[in-house]
C-alpha cells in the first residue's frame, strides 16, 4: 500500500484500517517521519473518539503512545515542525504537569519556523500560566494580540473570534491571579470592538465590573450587548433584569450617562411584557430623556416608534421627523417612510441618511421591502426602488467595512452568508435599474463568501437580459436539480421557464418545447395539489409569477411558429385557465400585432380587471397603456388614447433617468403628439413637440421622419394659434436638413404668403 493510500483511509475516517496498515508500513520503514506523523495524528483521533464513547475527560497517560511517537521523531530530526507542533498542542491542556525548561525547549525550537510565530505565543501562554508565570503569560497574550490583529487583518470573524479568546484568558489572568480588576476593565474597554461572544452572562460581568469603577459608558456598553443577545432564555433574562434594576436605581439618581440611558431604553423596548410595562410606560420614559436630551435622536426615535405601533401615525410623524433630523437609525428611516406616507399618501424626501451597522441596514431594507410590497404599484415603484436601493447600498458597503476595514464594532450575528443575502438583495434593485453589469459583479462577489442559490438566480436573470444566454443558460442550470425542485417548485417552475426562454433564444427550439410541455405540466399538477391549498400570500405570489415567465416562454414559442393557429393557443389558455390574467395580456399582445385593436383593447381591459395593480410589473403596466392607448388611436377614439398615452408617458418619464428608456419615450411621444393633434389641442401639441425637440438635443439624435412629422404637426399648431413667425421657423428647420421633404414643401406652399418675408430675418 502506498503512503497516500494511507492518507485516504484517514480522511474518509477508518482509522481503526488506518492504523492496521500503518503498523505494517512502518514495519518496513521504521524512521519515515511523514508515516510516523500520522500514525499519531490517527491515534489522536481514536483517543478522542474513545472518550465520547466512554464520556470521560482525556487524561495526559492516554497520549503517551502519540508523546512517544512526536519525541522519537524529534531525536531523528531535532526541530521537525509537524512533530513539535503536534507534541505542544497535544500536550497544551497538561503543561502543569511537564517539565518547563523541556517544554519551554520545544516552544523555543519551533519558533525557528516563521510560519509558527502564532502558535509559539499560544504555547509559551499556556505554559507559563500553567507554571505560574502570570506576568510572562500576559506578556505572551499581548504579543499574541498583536499578532492576530495584523494577521487576521482581512478576515474580521477569524480575527474577532481570537481576539476574544485571548482577551478573556488575559482578562482571567488579571482578575484572579493579579488582582488588578481595573486593568481589566481597561482591556475590556480597549477590545470592546472586536469582541465577539453571545455570551450575556459575559457582558453582564464586564458590567459589573465597570460598575465597580463608575465607568458609566462601559456599563451602559456592556447592559446593551446583554440585551442584543438575550430575551431567549428565562434565567439570562433575569439576570439582564437585575442588571437594569442597578442602572436605574443610578439613573433615577441624577445619572444622565447617554450610554446607560440607551440600556434602559432598549430593556424597556425589548422585555417589556416581561417587566411588566404598558405601551404607554415606556413612551414616558422616552418623552422624559426628549426633555433631558433635546438634541439627542434616541428618545425621539423610540418614542415616534411606540405611538407608531400604538397606530397613531399623525402623532408618531413629529418625533420620527426629528429622529431623523438629528441623525437616527437606518431603521428610524424606515419608520419615517412609513408614517410619512401614510399621512400624507406620498413619499416624503430623505436628504441624509446615518452611518448604521451593516446588519442594521440590512434588517431595515427588508423590512422596507415588505412595506413596499404592501403599497407598491407601477406609479410608485421608482422611488420606492430608490429608497430599497439606499437601504441595501448601504448594507452591502457597511458589510465590506466591517468584513475587511474593521469597522463597526463585532457582532455575533454577522457572517458570510448574510453578506450573501444582501449582495443578492443589492443586486436585484440594481437589476430592477437594468444596472446589470454591475449586477453581475456584485453577484460574483457575493458567491466568494457563500454559495447562496438565489445569487445564481440572479446573475443569470442579468445574463439573459444583456443576451448572452449561454452564461445565463450555465447558471441557471446551476439551480436545477431535483434537491431544489422539491424544496422549492414555485421557484422551480420559474427558472426552468427562463431555461426554456434561453434554448429558444439559442435555437435548441425542439429542446425548448419539450421542456414547455414538462413545466406546464408540472405547473397544473402543483396548483391542482393539497399542498397548493396551504400556499401563504408570498408563495401564491411566487406560483404566480413563475406562470407568467411560461407564458412568456409559450409566447415566444407560438410566435415563432408565425401560423394561423396562434391566436387559438392562447384562447385555449384563457379556456384553461380563465382567471388568469397572463393569458390576457398574452391576448392584448396577439391582437395588437394582427391589428384586430378592437379586440386588443377588450383584453386590455381584462388584464387590467383580473390583474391587482400593485402586482402588475411596471414594463406590463406601460405596454397595458401604450398598445391600448395606441389601438384607441389607431381606432379613432383620440381622446381614449390621450387618456392611456398620458399614463405611459408620466410613468416613463418619471424613470427616464434610471432606466435610460429613452428610445420608449419617444414612440410614447409620437403617438401622444398625433392624439393632441387630432384632438386640436395645438398648446400640448406644441408642448410634447418641445419635449421632443429637446430629447432629440440631448441624446445627440440624428434628425430623421419622426422628427419631421412632430415638427410639422407643430408648425400646424403654432399657425392655428396665430404664432405664424414660429410656424414658418419650424417649418425652415425642417428644409434645412430635408430640402425635398414633400410634406413641408407642401405647407411652404399652402402658406406662401408673407414668405419671402420670412427669409428676410
Amino acid at each position: 500500500m502506498k503512503f497516500q493510500d494511507l492518507v485516504n483511509l484517514y480522511e474518509e475516517g477508518r482509522y481503526e484500517d488506518c492504523l492496521s496498515e500503518l503498523e505494517v508500513f512502518l514495519v518496513l520503514n521504521p524512521q519515515d517521519i511523514p508515516t510516523l506523523i500520522l500514525k499519531a495524528t490517527v491515534l489522536k483521533e481514536l483517543d478522542f473518539q474513545n472518550s465520547e464513547e466512554d464520556s470521560k475527560e482525556l487524561a495526559l497517560e492516554d497520549f503517551q503512545e502519540v508523546i512517544a511517537i512526536y519525541k522519537s521523531i524529534l531525536e531523528i530530526e531535532p526541530n521537525n515542525e509537524a512533530a513539535l507542533f503536534g507534541l505542544l498542542e497535544t500536550t497544551r491542556f497538561f503543561y502543569k504537569d511537564l517539565d518547563y525548561d523541556e517544554y519551554a525547549s520545544y516552544i523555543d525550537r519551533l519558533s525557528i519556523h516563521e510560519d509558527e510565530l502564532e502558535n509559539v505565543c499560544r504555547f509559551k501562554a499556556d505554559l507559563n500560566y500553567l507554571h505560574e508565570k502570570f506576568h510572562e503569560s500576559v506578556g505572551n497574550i499581548n504579543e499574541l494580540l498583536s499578532i492576530y490583529e495584523v494577521l487576521y487583518a482581512h478576515d474580521r470573524i477569524s480575527k474577532c473570534a481570537l481576539l476574544t479568546e485571548s482577551l478573556l484568558f488575559k482578562a482571567m489572568i488579571l482578575r484572579e491571579n493579579l488582582n488588578q480588576h481595573q486593568q481589566a476593565l481597561a482591556e475590556f474597554k480597549r477590545y470592546k470592538h472586536d469582541i465577539l461572544s453571545n455570551n450575556v452572562l459575559l457582558y453582564l460581568d464586564i458590567g459589573q465590573l465597570a460598575m465597580d469603577y463608575h465607568d458609566y459608558d462601559m456599563i451602559g456598553w456592556a447592559g446593551t450587548k446583554a440585551v442584543l443577545y438575550g430575551n431567549e432564555d428565562p434565567e439570562l433574562d433575569a439576570e439582564i433584569f437585575k442588571f437594569y434594576e442597578q442602572v436605574i436605581d443610578l439613573l433615577n439618581g441624577g445619572l444622565e450617562n447617554k450610554q446607560c440611558i440607551y440600556f434602559a431604553i432598549m430593556v424597556q423596548r425589548n422585555f417589556r411584557e416581561e417587566l411588566g410595562l404598558d405601551l404607554s410606560d415606556p413612551l414616558i420614559e422616552a418623552k422624559r430623556y426628549i426633555d433631558l436630551n433635546p438634541d439627542w435622536f434616541v428618545p425621539y426615535h423610540f418614542a415616534g416608534t411606540y405611538i407608531l405601533e400604538g397606530g397613531n401615525y399623525d402623532e408618531a410623524l413629529p418625533y420620527l421627523a426629528k429622529a431623523v433630523e438629528l441623525g437616527g437609525f437606518s431603521v428610524t428611516i424606515y419608520r419615517y417612510i412609513l408614517t410619512y406616507y401614510e399621512v400624507n399618501k406620498e413619499l416624503p424626501e430623505v436628504s441624509s441618511w446615518p452611518e448604521d451597522g451593516p446588519i442594521d441596514y440590512f434588517n431595515s431594507g427588508c423590512e422596507f421591502s415588505e412595506f413596499e410590497n404592501s403599497i407598491g404599484s407601477p406609479i410608485l415603484d421608482m422611488p420606492l426602488l430608490n429608497y430599497r436601493l439606499q437601504f441595501f447600498e448601504r448594507a452591502y458597503l457597511a458589510f465590506k467595512a466591517y468584513f475587511h476595514e474593521n469597522k463597526f464594532e463585532a457582532n455575533y450575528f454577522i457572517n458570510h452568508q448574510l453578506m450573501s443575502m444582501c449582495c443578492n438583495n443589492y443586486a436585484l434593485a440594481l437589476s430592477s435599474k437594468r444596472k446589470y453589469d454591475e449586477v453581475i459583479e456584485i453577484c460574483k462577489e457575493g458567491l466568494i463568501y457563500s454559495r447562496f442559490w438565489e445569487l445564481y438566480n440572479t446573475m443569470a436573470d442579468a445574463y439573459f437580459e444583456k443576451n448572452e444566454f449561454e452564461d445565463a443558460l450555465i447558471n441557471y442550470h446551476e439551480l436545477l436539480d431535483e434537491s431544489f425542485k422539491e424544496f422549492d417548485l414555485p421557484n422551480y417552475l420559474r427558472i426552468s421557464a427562463y431555461v426554456t426562454k434561453c434554448e429558444f433564444k439559442l435555437g435548441y427550439i425542439k429542446e425548448a418545447e419539450e421542456r414547455l410541455k414538462t413545466i406546464s405540466r408540472e405547473y397544473d399538477e402543483l396548483i391542482q395539489s393539497s399542498e397548493y391549498a396551504d400556499y401563504d400570500e408570498e408563495d401564491l405570489f411566487v406560483t404566480r409569477q413563475a406562470y407568467m415567465e411560461i407564458q412568456n416562454a409559450r409566447f415566444d414559442l407560438i410566435n415563432h411558429r408565425g401560423d394561423s393557429e396562434t391566436l387559438k393557443d392562447w384562447q385555449k389558455e384563457l379556456e384553461s385557465k380563465p382567471d388568469d390574467a397572463s393569458n390576457w395580456y398574452m391576448l392584448m399582445q396577439n391582437y395588437f400585432q394582427l391589428e384586430q385593436y378592437e379586440q386588443c383593447i377588450a383584453c386590455a381591459n381584462n388584464y387590467q380587471a383580473t390583474k391587482p395593480l400593485q402586482e402588475m410589473a411596471l414594463i406590463d403596466y406601460r405596454k397595458l397603456h401604450y398598445l391600448r392607448g395606441k389601438s384607441y388611436f389607431l381606432t379613432g377614439n383620440y381622446t381614449a388614447a390621450t387618456e392611456d398615452l398620458l399614463v405611459a408617458y408620466s410613468s416613463t418619464k418619471a424613470t427616464l433617468e434610471e432606466e435610460e428608456s429613452h428610445g420608449d419615450f419617444h414612440l410614447i411621444l409620437l403617438h401622444l403628439i398625433r392624439a393632441y393633434f387630432n384632438l386640436k389641442d395645438w398648446n400640448n401639441v406644441i408642448r410634447i413637440a418641445q419635449e421632443s425637440d429637446e430629447m432629440y438635443s440631448s441624446q445627440n439624435w440624428e434628425e430623421d421622419e419622426d422628427w419631421c412629422e412632430m415638427r410639422l404637426m407643430s408648425a400646424e399648431a403654432a399657425f392655428e394659434l396665430g404664432d405664424t413667425e414660429s410656424g414658418k421657423q419650424k417649418i425652415l428647420a425642417i428644409l434645412k436638413f430635408f430640402p425635398k421633404h414633400e410634406k413641408a414643401l407642401e405647407k411652404k406652399k399652402e402658406w406662401s404668403s408673407g414668405w419671402f418675408g420670412w427669409l428676410k430675418k
